[in-house]
């Protein structure tokens, strides 16, 4: 069992090499508080930061065997972060751009009809795309995007680490994208999502 308060950096490196998740567990302990930190400062919302940091680690795990044992780690990390933010912003301001596009192109009668038909019929799709999850992957997502809790305080209610809510939170947004991506354009997929998870951290 790796303590991560005593345990050396190079250790739990090698381990999480190896494909050991205690040690991206030991790593996620470590550092997601200052990465998320580190986020939330440009996303300016919890729930943005709080997916750029769980992308991150989900990076960190599936590219393991490039990790360098013997350099440090902090920098790897924030790196990685940085990239992966940018790439949110990048594509959110490019979705944007195309939505904007489309309006002008639409009278204002005809925008607010056909979005409230897209906006129910995709929450019907989202609702059922959330009810094909795991029990546990589900009360997860409900706990973090419906009623608005942290990943800290969802890992408290639920009695697990935080680091278990950050992988029932990337396997629960993976499938609802697959499941909206399936039914509709990835393009609206992208906005509905962003929207429909903002739309309760209100």
């Amino acid at each position: 069992m790796i303590n991560p308060n005593n345990d050396n950096e190079q250790d739990i490196l090698i381990r999480l090499k190896l494909g050991h998740q205690e040690a991206l567990s030991a790593l996620y302990y470590l550092y997601s508080d200052k990465l998320l930190y580190y986020v939330q400062r440009t996303t300016k919302s919890t729930y943005l930061a709080e997916d750029v940091v769980h992308d991150t680690f989900m990076k960190i795990w599936q590219h393991r065997d490039q990790l360098d044992p013997l350099k440090p780690f902090k920098p790897y990390l924030f790196t990685i972060a940085k990239r992966n933010l940018l790439d949110l912003l990048k594509r959110a301001r490019h979705e944007t751009e195309i939505i904007s596009e489309i309006r002008k192109f639409t009278s204002e009668e005809d925008h607010v009809t056909e979005r409230v038909l897209a906006y129910n019929e995709s929450n019907q799709l989202i609702n059922e795309a959330i009810a094909q999850l795991s029990e546990q992957v589900k009360k997860t997502f409900i706990l973090c995007r419906v009623q608005g809790m942290s990943y800290k305080q969802a890992a408290e209610t639920l009695n697990v680490t935080e680091s278990t809510i950050n992988k029932h939170m990337s396997k629960a947004l993976q499938m609802i994208r697959a499941y909206m991506n399936k039914h509709t354009g990835k393009l609206f997929s992208f906005f509905f999502i962003c929207y429909w998870m903002f739309s309760r951290s209100q």
